[in-house]
């Protein structure tokens, strides 16, 4: 293990590195969509109906208000840099050079991260989540053990505590697991690359059965599911349509590694040709192996995907945890590697590359920034106007039942596959209860959703209202305050007018 001084001192410094490339969002604090729901959430069970036991006793005992600034997102920065460590320490990594620290703003800024970093509610356990993946791997590659020692039933049991905290740390956990072995084998011709790469099938064998063993059990003390969960898990699609799912999936790997803009809304050209280096690197330079070690790197950039395959070829960007480790992978071979023109033309390729995560970076934060200052002032001016309507009582909670929505328009780039850039006042077409919720988080305490027979007995008045900000936009009815924000209704208030239309 690494020394106790230079330890501290690295930790220090990449934690610096994790600053730099989060200082945005460490020192603000924009909520993103889900999380107006989360801040008043008392269960934190919906994590074991998602089968995420590990996020569930995260939140039960270590982090029951995760809606909060600067401490999740350090947590995360935390995992990531100790996580890193770990990695240098079983490639014997004691001293880090400037390649390796260079390389950890890949391994923590790569832009896939920012997906589940806009969720203060994920973002402590997914950073927990990869130290425990580390750790899982460092206890069986720092030294050989037998699959039945008690140091391979901890890996296991880190490993499991991982998969649990976030599904998609199954593929990281095998992502990570094949970079730490071409590593190894790059530099030691007398690591077995087949034989390591074994070794971490068995943990992962092994950690998934622990991760299925303890989902059974807590699932047996809660009921219930998750309609949006349970959507994203189509295996049928793949047998009646296994050309379209493919055909998505390779295009979900080019946006994601920076071929097309789609992901990002930005370009990210720098890491395609980054990542071709590091293939070049591991096919001309390895000592021995080189197909093998390079087909393996090939692998580990489309393992991350794997999940893609049983959701219809979709799944949010926020599930791709292994994407920045095999970034790094190849990144880190192709900035250290033995010819020096590679070696040169790798550095120029990544400072360019986290130029362009900065870019990404600070253009989701311009678009928090301002979608936050529309919400806030759209709260307080409905608020003004309720207050100001006849038959207002400050002492009465009111059930806010509203038709349409209020689109936040702006010129900075709203990343489709994200929630950054969205207003709560234009999701899911308004949703009332989204509404309701946040206004209470901003002080407006005596607001509430509707129930379904409160939005079938205003629907038809709401349908016939003047739209925000026109005069009229807003009524009150007994305890029941009417907004129309938009034209076209949510799904909700659709049906309301198909009900109201068939009576």
């Amino acid at each position: 293990m690494l020394t106790r001084p230079n330890t501290v001192r690295q930790a220090i410094t990449l934690f610096v590195i994790f600053v730099a490339m989060y200082f945005s969002e460490l020192a603000s604090f924009s909520l993103s969509i889900d999380e107006e729901l989360t801040a008043f959430r008392t269960d934190p069970s919906i994590w074991i109906i998602q089968g995420r036991w590990g996020a569930y006793l995260i939140e039960r005992f270590l982090l029951p208000h995760p809606v909060m600034p600067f401490l999740t997102p350090s947590v995360f920065g935390a995992g990531c840099v100790a996580a890193y460590l770990l990695i240098m320490d079983i490639i014997d990594k004691r001293e880090l050079s400037i390649a390796e620290y260079a390389c950890f703003a890949i391994f923590c800024g790569f832009p896939t991260w920012f997906f589940i970093v806009e969720f203060y509610s994920n973002i402590a356990a997914v950073g927990i989540g990869l130290f425990a993946s580390a750790l899982a791997l460092w206890l069986i590659c720092k030294n050989d053990v037998s699959p039945l020692s008690r140091r391979f039933l901890g890996a296991v049991t880190a490993g499991g505590l991982a998969i649990s905290i976030y599904q998609s740390f199954a593929p990281a956990i095998l992502v990570l697991g094949i970079a730490i072995s071409i590593l190894q084998a790059r530099t030691d011709t007398r690591k077995s690359f087949v034989k390591d790469l074994f070794r971490v099938a068995i943990l992962l064998v092994g950690a998934t059965m622990f991760y299925v063993i303890g989902n059974a059990v807590f699932r047996s003390f809660v009921s219930g599911s998750n309609a949006y969960f349970d959507s994203l898990s189509q295996p049928g699609f793949l047998f009646q349509h296994p050309i379209v799912v493919v055909g998505r999936v390779l295009e979900s790997i080019g946006e994601v590694y920076g071929v097309r803009h789609g992901t990002y809304d930005n370009a990210l050209w720098a890491i395609p040709l980054l990542l071709v280096l590091g293939g070049w690197t591991l096919l001309t330079e390895s000592p021995y192996a080189r197909l093998l070690l390079t087909t393996a790197a090939v692998a580990a950039l489309v393992v991350p995907f794997g999940l893609h395959f049983l959701a219809a070829g979709s799944m949010p960007v926020r599930s791709l945890v292994g994407v920045p480790i095999a970034v790094w992978l190849l990144a880190y071979v192709a900035v250290t590697s033995g010819n020096s023109r590679i070696r040169f033309a790798s550095a120029i390729l990544l400072a360019v590359a986290l130029f362009q995560i900065q870019v990404i970076q600070n253009y989701r934060q311009a678009s928090s920034y301002l979608v936050d200052k529309h919400d806030t002032l759209i709260a307080g001016a409905i608020y003004e106007r309720l207050s100001n309507t006849p038959g207002f009582d400050a002492k009465r909670t009111y059930v806010l039942s509203i038709f349409g929505s209020r689109p936040f328009v702006t010129n900075y780039p709203r990343p489709p596959a994200s929630t950054v850039g969205y207003s709560f006042f234009e999701w899911d077409g308004g949703n009332p209860w989204r509404i309701a919720s946040y206004m209470k988080l901003l002080g407006y305490s005596n607001l509430t959703g509707p129930t379904p027979d409160q939005i079938d007995s205003t629907i038809a008045h709401l349908s016939t209202m003047p739209v925000w900000p026109a005069p009229g936009s807003v009524e009150i009815q007994d305890n029941i305050a009417l907004i129309r924000l938009g034209e076209t209704p949510s799904y909700a208030y659709q049906q309301a007018l198909a009900r109201m239309a068939n009576h």
